[in-house]
């Protein structure tokens, strides 16, 4: 079995690394950073002849109002994503995916749990939150562009991943594939690369950190569009049996758009907690959560900055 430095894995008292643990896959899931390529941490990569198709939902809710003179931001909704993730390894140590996502973005039904969250758990309100109506739907960003509730298909993404000795580094492309008009994609394409290396620090401990750079088309509905958009990140996998994973990972990148509006064109930061199960060989499902500044109240924002209130996530993804 070939091994390679991804998470521990418990093989006669002794953990090695598996393939099968590592961060999370997910991503900041404001409303319009949605709409452009970002990649996700990646695990592993598939061996030739392997394949894996992987479904998640994720469903985040995001309230913020920022302004700056006459320039305002006001965005309060929940999205829920459907992402569908089909993989393939190659030969010489390759693999490609395509992903399909599926949004509806309305109301929602986080409100009520995110005032629970806040008043009994992290003990502050948000005055903002407070006033602000159960279930509103609506977005407004400088210029007079304005969305409200949506559904249907995304922009789709490709992308394609190779074994660099210990690194594993991806290029990506993102299709305009969802109705830019309605925010469910950007209308442009984009294209980006990722690195990702992964290293063990202790006996069931490893690490893994991620850096990117993504280079986005210019969005049709929107306004303007930051041309360069990095990503970072890193994260801590736990194994503390060779079913089981709990992963902490904090991850950062720029603002999709350069509004003019400092709360908003901030760099993009969040913290997700996970829990990871391997169900069988050839079977693992992910629960998560992430969180925004809320976490400190917006105190840290190196630790969490700008991005929904609260996502909660859950990925299954099944070998064949």
């Amino acid at each position: 079995m070939r091994w390679i430095p991804v998470a521990p894995l418990l093989v006669c008292n002794v953990f090695a690394l598996s393939q099968d643990f590592g961060p999370i896959a997910t991503r900041n899931h404001r409303a319009t950073s949605l709409a452009f390529l970002r990649f996700e941490p990646c695990p592993n990569l598939l061996s030739f002849g392997q394949r894996t198709w992987e479904a998640s939902i994720t469903s985040a809710n995001d309230l913020r109002v920022e302004v700056n003179g006459s320039k305002i931001v006001d965005e309060d909704y929940e999205v829920q994503r459907l992402a569908l993730r089909y993989r393939q390894g190659l030969k010489r140590g390759m693999e490609w995916s395509v992903e399909v996502p599926i949004l509806s973005r309305g109301g929602g039904f986080q409100d009520p749990l995110i005032d629970w969250w806040h008043a009994n758990v992290l003990h502050w309100s948000d005055p903002t939150r407070d006033s602000a109506p159960i279930g509103r739907s609506s977005i407004r960003l400088p210029g007079g562009n304005s969305f409200g509730s949506a559904s249907g298909l995304g922009d789709i993404s490709v992308t394609l991943s190779k074994s660099l000795g210990g690194i594993i580094g991806s290029i990506g492309l993102k299709i305009p594939t969802g109705n830019a008009g309605s925010l469910l994609g950007s209308g442009a394409f984009d294209a980006g690369f990722y690195l990702q290396l992964q290293r063990p620090i202790l006996r069931k401990v490893s690490l893994h950190v991620q850096a990117g750079l993504v280079w986005q088309g210019e969005a049709r509905e929107l306004p303007d569009t930051r041309r360069w958009v990095h990503q970072e990140g890193f994260g801590l996998v736990w194994q503390p049996n060779s079913r089981d994973a709990w992963i902490a990972q904090w991850q950062g990148e720029a603002s999709a758009l350069e509004l003019g509006v400092p709360g908003s064109d901030a760099t993009h930061r969040m913290l997700t907690i996970g829990y990871r199960r391997k169900l069988s060989s050839k079977q693992m499902l992910d629960l998560y959560f992430s969180e925004d500044r809320d976490v400190f109240n917006g105190n840290f924002p190196e630790g969490a900055n700008v991005g929904p209130d609260f996502t909660l996530g859950i990925r299954l993804g099944v070998k064949f």
